[in-house]
Parts: C-alpha cells; sequence; structure tokens
C-alpha cells in the first residue's frame, strides 16, 4: 500500500509541476499542492484496497517471481486511480462542464491556481526588477530578449504580448512607469522572474546612444591627416610625373 500511495503522490506532484513550471516547488509544497497529492495518493491506495478485496491479480508466466504479481497490481491501481479521477461521463452542454470524478480534481487544482496566483502577484509586486528601464525605449527589446531566451514560444502568447504593448502605448492615463509595471508582469509570468531580472540586468549594463557615440570624436583628426596624405599622394604623384618624362626625354 505504501508503494501504490507513493506511485499515486508522484502523479500528482508531477502534474503539479508541470503545471506551475516557474515556481514548482511551490506549488507542490503549499497547502492545497499538498492536499492535491494527499487525494492522487489515498485515490491509488483505495484502488489497490479494493483490488486485493475482490481478488484481482494477474497471471504470470511459469519461473516468474512471485513479486512480480505484487508491483504489477501496485502500478495497475495507482495508474488506474489516476485514470478514473481524470474521465468524465458527460459535458454539460450549456456550461461546458465535465461531469464525473474529474470535477473532485479539477476543484482542487481551482484552488491550487488560487493559491499560486496570490503569491505570484506578491513575489512579483514585493520587487522592482525593471528599475532604471522606461516602457517607451526598452519594452520592444526587453519582450525580444525574453522571447529569444525560452526554448518554446507560443503564437498566441507572443499575440497577447503585441496586443498588451499596444494597448498601453496607446493609453494617456498611465504613466510610463506604470506601462513598464503592466508590461513586466506579463513578462514574468511568460519567462519567470529570475529571467526578466537577468534580461534588465542585461539592458542596464549596455551603453547608451550617447556612450555609444563618444568615440567617433576622433574625426576631426582623421579629417586632418585625410587631407595630408592626399596631398602627399598628389606630391608623389607629380614627381613620379616628372620623372616619367625625363625618362621619355632620355629616350629621344
Amino acid at each position: 500500500m505504501i508503494f501504490a500511495a507513493l506511485l499515486g503522490a508522484l502523479i500528482g506532484g508531477a502534474e503539479l509541476v508541470g503545471r506551475y513550471q516557474d515556481k514548482p516547488a511551490a506549488a507542490v509544497f503549499s497547502p492545497s499542492g499538498l492536499l492535491y497529492i494527499a487525494v492522487n495518493a489515498s485515490a491509488s491506495t483505495a484502488a489497490l484496497i479494493a483490488a486485493e478485496a475482490m481478488g484481482w491479480g494477474f497471471a504470470l508466466p511459469e519461473g516468474a517471481p512471485a513479486v512480480g504479481g505484487s508491483v504489477a497490481q501496485v502500478m495497475a491501481a495507482a495508474v488506474g486511480a489516476a485514470a478514473i479521477f481524470r474521465s468524465s461521463f458527460m459535458i454539460a452542454q450549456d456550461k461546458g462542464v465535465s461531469i464525473g470524478p474529474i470535477l473532485l480534481l479539477s476543484g482542487l487544482l481551482k484552488i491550487v491556481d488560487a493559491a499560486m496566483d496570490r503569491k505570484r502577484a506578491l513575489s512579483r509586486l514585493s520587487t522592482d526588477d525593471l528599475a532604471g528601464l522606461s516602457f517607451a525605449n526598452d519594452h520592444a527589446a526587453l519582450a525580444e530578449l525574453c522571447s529569444h531566451a525560452i526554448r518554446r514560444y507560443e503564437l498566441s502568447e507572443a499575440q497577447r504580448l503585441g496586443e498588451l504593448a499596444a494597448d498601453l502605448r496607446s493609453r494617456d492615463d498611465l504613466t510610463d512607469a506604470d506601462k513598464l509595471d503592466c508590461f513586466g508582469l506579463e513578462l514574468s509570468r511568460l519567462v519567470g522572474e529570475r529571467a526578466l531580472r537577468k534580461a534588465a540586468e542585461r539592458l542596464r549594463d549596455r551603453p547608451g546612444d550617447d556612450e555609444e557615440e563618444a568615440p567617433a570624436a576622433p574625426a576631426a583628426v582623421v579629417e586632418e591627416v585625410v587631407p595630408a596624405a592626399a596631398e602627399e599622394e598628389t606630391e608623389f604623384a607629380s614627381r613620379l610625373g616628372g620623372s616619367r618624362r625625363l625618362a621619355r626625354r632620355s629616350e629621344y
């Protein structure tokens, strides 16, 4: 029974990790996440108890170890319980809600979603990772940098980000700092807070336009050198032309 419970808990934990990829540990060890894992473990244990009570087993080939039947029974109970709790008998046409055992897990996942959303909001609003940047000058570079940093980027997410940027640019009731905060919160939802923080640091460390144009000051020296070089070339050409004329006269 312990192994069935562990396998069921592993299935529930893997589902939470895949659902909350930006904060998997916080989702698993949150009270609602632990409750979700406990429900999955209890379902696997109950399925194993029912299978043993009804005498369900697996026929093993001759010479196979007896422990193989127990292992197969445990795995079947855990996977079967996970499949049953994620199944639905029908879908309500007016509301699009699945009716069946999946209602229990869906309700628990909604509780986990609400708890994680509150944690994310608190974490994102407690720090100012975009200090020193501006929406008008840096939001495009920030979006490109974050989108190219991740391996996969959904087209729908890119469209949503572009629509948000266009909406913020047209808003006159928000300051530049407010627009940057809203855009940064959406980016942190897509790539995570640490990736957004690193992208902001990279943009801040880059030299500005004034610093990039500063090395162009010695151009005056170049302009002074170029005429001098041109005069030397013309003088050399005149000397070369004179020597050629002298050579032609000597031939005559």
